[in-house]
């Protein structure tokens, strides 16, 4: 049966799944997020039964606080978490590690998740920003003209698969690029697709990405 899907779009969206998965490519899950990038996804909360117990970073869990875990940003970071449904927002720091269940990108605290009032549902689609980075000099410089987006389709730790990701995307992006930017985690090569006036036109490609490719889309702002 013929399903309207051309043999070569079904080829290429095989070949980036499987760069997608595998283990040892270093793709952006891993890498760290600096400011000036967005991220969407799921967002869980944890509460009374961890009040009192180290986070980890040291410090003791305190429900109330307007602290949160995620998985690579350093400790310290300020976090804008902002509800996709309800427009509402709290500001956390990070001084946890987790979640670590697939589709989830950060766990708040009780008192956070208060203030975007998911207590009741337990999760919640949440667009973060990053407002302030605890690693200097990791961030994005703004040049002072008008804000410009770029969609990061992955990020990798070995330049042959960015490089393999941009070529396959090249056919249906004609201005994508490939940078290679060096962190403290090490060098990572991220594969980019521009450039957008606004967020809202990035978020177009962003979910296309991930509709019809099964990427994990970010969204930059920088030059």
């Amino acid at each position: 049966m013929n399903s309207g899907i051309p043999v070569k779009r079904i080829c290429l969206i095989l070949a980036l799944m499987l760069m997608a998965g595998c283990a040892g490519g270093g793709h952006s899950h891993t890498e760290p997020i600096t400011s000036g990038i967005s991220q969407q996804g799921v967002a869980s909360w944890y509460g009374p039964s961890f009040h009192g117990n180290p986070t980890a970073n040291g410090e003791p869990y305190n429900m109330w606080a307007l602290t949160a875990a995620h998985r690579t940003l350093p400790f310290g970071t300020r976090v804008l978490v902002q509800s996709v449904e309800t427009g509402k927002s709290v500001t956390v720091r990070i001084n946890d590690r987790g979640p670590f269940i697939r589709g989830r990108i950060i766990d708040l605290s009780y008192g956070a998740a208060r203030e975007l009032a998911m207590i009741g549902k337990g999760t919640e689609t949440v667009r973060l920003t990053i407002l302030e980075n605890s690693s200097a000099g990791s961030g994005h410089i703004s040049n002072g003209g008008p804000a410009i987006y770029w969609v990061q389709a992955g990020s990798f730790t070995t330049l042959a698969q960015a490089a393999s990701m941009r070529e396959q995307l090249a056919t249906h992006y004609p201005n994508i690029r490939l940078t290679t930017v060096d962190l403290p985690s090490g060098q990572w090569h991220r594969v980019q697709i521009g450039i957008f006036p606004s967020q809202e036109k990035a978020k177009i490609v962003a979910e296309e990405l991930e509709k019809q490719f099964d990427l994990d889309p970010l969204l930059t702002q920088g030059n």
